[in-house]
């Protein structure tokens, strides 16, 4: 049996003797859980099954005005903020309708999977809290739905800053993955949720707009998930297939290098967010900055802890990332240098 069901089936025991925890999710309206230190995980999954019931077999316009009035006018700041964004009138109706067009096939095992969606949450909080004792959750959790656009994510929905303090989780994307998997992303979010309390307590919206940041922000995640749940496939973390992990890490010299020079121009966002998306190209890795990010992390972890990591300044962090990166774009070069 792997590390990662040891501790999970241990923690799953301490869980089953609470009796109306695993039963059923928790809703919106229950009272405050202990374990989120006084927040709660706020199930919009229950409301779309809801909704189903009433929606089955109907035309898509009476199931868009159902949907509007028992779903996401329930939780118009989870929609507005977490999924919809900055999206248009148009790409919102889109994004919708393509969701209910698929819903039929896909409710079964929304329906399965909600059944111990809260219960797999507290597991993994409880798995983060035994690496990470020092957390502490600071708003509720949104077991939600990402219309696919990301299976887990810390967005602003509970403030009007723009600042990320809200886990949202996307049970129609994570209704598909292996509990092993699923844990890890959800550890994923955590950490970040972590980072966020001290990268963000004094933010300067400049020094949080460079592109290291993300790059280390995701790499810490990535490297905080492995340290929850160890000895797991580095393709796990990162969620790559073998092949584009061995390929990635072949040409993490070159990559590196690229990167370096995305921070010395001081690239704006609308240029390197490309590195952390699923959307490769001739120039950019499929979730390239995942790997960059990762391979920083280790490389600073080897001086310094998660602890110190996290409460390090975004100018601190620019010169380690800028370090290293320059280190592992050297790599190539001294390792073609000594077999010549």
């Amino acid at each position: 049996m792997s590390v990662l069901k040891t501790v999970v089936l241990l923690f799953a025991a301490v869980l089953w003797l609470g009796a109306s925890v695993v039963a059923r999710p928790q809703t919106a309206a229950e009272a405050s859980d202990p374990l989120l230190d006084g927040h709660k995980i706020v199930n919009v999954v229950d409301d779309l099954l809801i909704f189903w019931e009433q929606a089955k077999g109907k035309k898509l316009r009476a199931q868009q005005r159902l949907w509007n009035r028992l779903v996401e006018n329930k939780h118009r700041d989870y929609f507005e903020r977490a999924v919809y964004a900055n999206a248009g009138w148009e790409e919102r109706r889109l994004l919708l309708n393509h969701f209910l067009k698929q819903l039929p096939g896909r409710v079964s095992s929304l329906r399965e999977f909600n059944k111990m969606a809260g219960a797999n949450i507290r597991v993994a909080l409880m798995n983060f809290k035994a690496r990470f004792s020092e957390y502490r959750q600071q708003r509720d959790i949104y077991l939600g739905l990402s219309f696919a656009l990301f299976d887990g994510s810390v967005r602003p929905v509970q403030n009007y800053d723009g600042i990320p303090d809200t886990l949202c989780l996307g049970a129609d994307v994570l209704v598909d993955y292996a509990f092993e998997q699923m844990q890890i992303a959800i550890a994923h979010e955590f950490f970040h949720l972590y980072h966020f309390a001290f990268l963000f307590a004094n933010p300067s919206l400049a020094q949080i707009r460079t592109a290291h940041i993300p790059l280390l922000v995701e790499g810490l995640a990535v490297a905080g998930a492995e340290a929850v749940y160890p000895l797991q496939a580095e393709t796990t973390y990162l969620h790559f297939s073998e092949k584009e992990l061995r390929r990635q890490k072949d040409e993490l010299a070159v990559n590196s290098r690229k990167f370096l020079e995305l921070l010395k121009e001081g690239a704006t966002p609308d240029q390197y967010e490309q590195w952390f998306t699923s959307r490769p190209s001739e120039e950019v890795p499929q979730r390239g900055g995942y790997l960059l990010g990762y391979e920083v992390a280790h490389r600073l972890l080897a001086m310094y802890t998660f602890e110190q990591l996290v409460r390090m300044t975004p100018v601190q962090l620019r010169e380690h990332v800028e370090e290293q990166l320059a280190a592992m774009a050297a790599d190539r070069v001294l390792l073609f240098a000594t077999t010549n």
